[in-house]
């Protein structure tokens, strides 16, 4: 239960800059999702159990402002949580660096689930894809890289 609590302030903090900072930090329409960041992070921290939950808890927060998509947002980000957390977890234990790959295929199936899920089909689901999953998750994984490497990092004491 703490660690959920701990994950869900990290999850609502990223929550108010996503919605704050990233609108300053845009390119164009091109943002990094801070969400998906904190979300693969905590899953990877506190495992399967919290990812699912956390993803849940967020993604119906998320899908309040995306009404026409709802619950698109719940179940991709159910599914990242689960899986990040549960590969971590159970599968490997990975360094920093190879996080930003889990970010990289957590990002992108979030968004294909995403897209099927709010009625993206045919060539509007691959142009979306092209123009908005794959600027943004450069961008993400960028910022995630940052985040991996400053704040997720195991300590000395940790390794």
């Amino acid at each position: 239960m703490i660690n959920f609590l701990k994950s869900m302030s990290f999850l609502v903090l990223a929550l108010i800059l996503q919605q704050t900072l990233v609108q300053i930090i845009a390119i164009g329409s091109i943002k990094p999702d801070l969400m998906m960041v904190v979300l693969v992070a905590v899953s990877m921290r506190y495992g399967s159990v919290v990812g699912v939950f956390s993803g849940l808890t967020i993604g119906l927060i998320q899908d309040v402002y995306t009404i026409e998509a709802l619950g698109a947002n719940a179940m991709a980000k159910c599914l990242v949580g689960y899986f990040t957390g549960l590969l971590d977890e159970k599968v490997i234990k990975v360094m920093p660096a190879t996080k930003v790959l889990f970010l990289a295929v957590a990002f992108i199936v979030h968004d294909t689930v995403y897209g099927l899920a709010a009625g993206f089909h045919g060539s509007m689901f691959f142009q979306a894809l092209l123009n908005k999953t794959v600027p943004s998750g450069i961008y993400t994984l960028l910022v995630g890289s940052l985040v991996f490497y400053f704040l997720v990092a195991p300590s000395r004491a940790e390794a």
